[in-house]
């Protein structure tokens, strides 16, 4: 970069100096240039940007403190009191028994007249950690972890050192025919790299960093795993016996304070400034580039073609004054022609120029302080736009964070839809097996009820049969006895022997149909038990398999209610990430509303350079109003009756002026000249 300007610049030398050496104008413009009344001033500005280390000083002191208190942090135990059944009791002790004998209700009567006991109070020991130390340290830990990555973000990034190189230069030549005035304002920032910042900065940003990692290491440990969610603790901190006393713990007490008061943002600006000299080469180039500009302006401007109004502004006109006093001076030189002996002093002019003046002074204060502002403003506003980044990069994650969760709860939804059904299918699968459970009832009592039916059918028949035989036997005994009788008794022991022979036939007879009978009851016995056996089984069957469904159907609307709060879960997920995302949103508003305020503050900066520009030009139309007044001061009458008097021509004559018409040669003077127009119009041409 150097070595192109410098090419650029020794090339801009080597064309210009034959023009400098050739063009008698030039020299003409030079030699004017170097006789005018030339401002010139040259600033060089460094900005250097420290660390403060006053913060990570702090932070490493207290470090080592809050370490040990983590490893070994204090307890207490508590005992929690449960009324619970006899059977859940786990211990029962002279509490438990003062309790029962207080309250009777959880008594009752027993079968050989004595009382037991229903409830009994339980009482559990349990050790926690929940205590006020314990807490002001865990959210002392979250508070230290925010407060170095904020610090962290905006050092690392903002610490690279500016150096400004101001140069002004204001100059006003006059000669016969026009005054030029010349006013340049060039300002040139070089900021520092981001390898050249770390280079500078390497031990702070090593010592940065470790205290990030070992508050990062402390919010992982153990500790504040188990103390997540406990209650918040707030300012002011609570000055108990242990903060006061224990010195782990009062280092941590003024870690706390030092962060409620520390407000900076963690590196300082110093500023250093140092005027430049110039030398001859240096004053040659300025000349030039003043005579170069003021050649290009003057071609454009004689050059009727380039030039295109853009917009027209008519004043109000401006009415001449007369002059109001004229103040007369004795000086020792006789050399009247040689020294200045009239101060004309136009009052409205003046007043003018001195509000005018006075108004500058003012603006350019107010521009000052509103530049002082400005330059921590926007500081401020950097620092505001790198949180603004990460607050974007946080809003990012979040947006993604919030899709994955909509995703899941989508999912969620979809299983929790697919459970609804299959819990509809395990009720109709219910409803269905209960209907094949009272329809195998129902078929079991109608073949019951059938073979109940066959059975009765076939006793019947068999003691129809039974009875058939008997009524048989009976006509065959009775054909006997007729056969017997009708052979004249001729044998006697015949009919006797055929008789007991039927009689005995008779017997085997109804013995062969009882047992029939008895083995058909059997049979339809046997036949019911196991009809009745096979409906009972069956039954059983079907009620363990309505059993197995309805389990079967509990776990999965279990599982569905699982999944519903799971559902639940993600849905409050996305409800803290919504609270995110409006406090993010309530940031970005706070950041509109600075941005407005920015805006507001550059629109007033612009409206007091519009009022310092317009009382630049009303304190320069007063100027030229001035210098114009004495010009034709010095041609008109009125000057030459002032030199002829203070030179003794006309003493006598004026000096008798005032006794006889009671007014002074001032007023005779004005009025001579407001009643010659004619004389004034000339020296107004002149």
């Amino acid at each position: 970069m150097s070595e192109t300007i410098q090419d650029l610049y020794t090339s801009f030398s080597e064309q210009m100096e034959p023009i400098q050496e050739d063009s008698r104008y030039f020299r003409y413009l030079f030699e004017m240039a170097q006789a005018s009344g030339t401002t010139i001033e040259q600033q060089r500005e460094e900005l250097v940007k420290v660390v403060d280390e006053e913060w990570i000083s702090m932070i490493e002191d207290s470090l080592d403190a809050i370490n040990t208190i983590i490893e070994k942090p204090r307890r207490f135990i508590t005992t929690e009191e449960e009324v619970v059944p006899v059977s859940l009791a786990k211990k029962i002790s002279a509490d438990s028994v003062r309790h029962l004998s207080r309250n009777t209700q959880f008594l009752a009567p027993s079968e050989d007249g004595s009382v037991h006991p229903t409830r009994i109070l339980n009482v559990n020991t349990v050790e926690t950690y929940d205590l006020y130390e314990n807490r002001f340290i865990y959210h002392l830990i979250q508070r230290l972890l925010t407060f170095v990555d904020k610090r962290t973000d905006v050092i690392f990034w903002s610490t690279g050192n500016e150096i400004r190189n101001r140069f002004k230069m204001h100059s006003k030549i006059d000669d016969a025919y026009e005054e030029i005035e010349y006013n340049v304002e060039m300002t040139v920032k070089n900021r520092q790299s981001f390898a050249e910042n770390d280079a500078d900065n390497m031990d702070v940003f090593m010592r940065i960093d470790r205290v990030r990692r070992l508050v990062m290491a402390l919010r992982g440990a153990s500790f504040c795993q188990i103390m997540n969610g406990c209650s918040a603790v707030r300012s002011p901190i609570q000055r108990t016996n242990l903060i006061m006393k224990d010195p782990n713990y009062r280092k941590c007490y003024q870690l706390w304070q030092f962060m409620e008061r520390y407000d900076k943002v963690g590196y300082n600006i110093d500023v250093q400034q140092q005027a430049l000299a110039f030398d001859d080469e240096y004053m040659v180039q300025m000349y030039t580039n003043l005579i170069n500009n003021y050649t290009v302006f003057k071609s454009l401007t004689d050059d009727e073609r380039n030039l295109q109004e853009l917009e027209s502004v008519q004043h109000a006109p401006v009415a001449p004054k007369f002059i109001k006093e004229i103040q007369e001076v004795q000086v020792d030189s006789p050399d009247l022609p040689d020294v200045e002996v009239r101060r004309v002093f136009v009052e409205e002019v003046t007043q003018a120029q001195l509000d005018a003046e006075q108004a500058l002074v003012e603006v350019r204060e107010q521009i000052e302080e509103l530049q002082g502002q400005l330059k921590s403003w926007k500081v401020q506003a950097h620092a505001l736009t790198d949180e603004r980044d990460d607050l974007a990069d946080e809003l990012d994650e979040a947006k993604t964070r919030e899709l994955a969760l909509t995703q899941r709860a989508q999912m969620a939804e979809a299983d929790v839809e697919e459970l609804r059904a299959s819990l509809e299918d395990v009720e109709a699968g219910k409803k269905a097996a209960e209907a094949d459970a009272v329809e195998a009832r129902e078929t079991a009592a109608a073949q019951l009820a059938q073979m109940r039916a066959e059975a009765d059918a076939e006793v019947t028949a068999a003691r129809a049969d039974a009875d058939a035989k008997i009524a048989a036997a009976k006509l065959q005994v009775e054909e006997v006895q007729l056969t017997a009788e009708r052979d004249a008794r001729a044998a006697q022991e015949a009919a006797d022997a055929a008789a007991a022979v039927a009689e005995q036939k008779l017997a085997d007879t109804v013995a062969v149909a009882e047992e029939k009978v008895s083995a058909a009851q059997q049979a339809a016995d046997a036949a019911i038990d196991a009809a009745r056996a096979a409906a009972d089984s069956a039954v059983e069957q079907a009620a363990v398999d309505a059993n197995e469904k309805v389990a079967t159907a509990a776990a999965e609307r279990d599982a569905a209610a699982r999944a519903a709060e799971e559902a639940r879960a993600d849905a409050d997920a996305r409800i803290a990430a919504a609270g995110l995302e409006a406090g993010e949103r309530i940031e970005q508003e706070v950041a509109a509303v600075r941005a407005a305020c920015e805006r507001e503050v550059e629109a007033a900066r612009a409206e007091m350079q519009q009022r310092l520009d317009a009382l630049t030009q009303e304190l320069e139309r007063a100027e030229r109003n001035r210098e114009r007044a004495e010009r034709r001061a010095e041609g008109n009458s009125l000057s030459r009756y002032l030199l002829a008097r203070l030179r003794g021509e006309a003493g006598e004559g004026v000096a008798a002026a005032p006794d006889e018409d009671g007014a002074s040669a001032a007023d005779a003077t004005e009025v001579e000249v407001a009643a010659d127009p004619e004389t004034s119009a000339k020296d107004d041409d002149k």
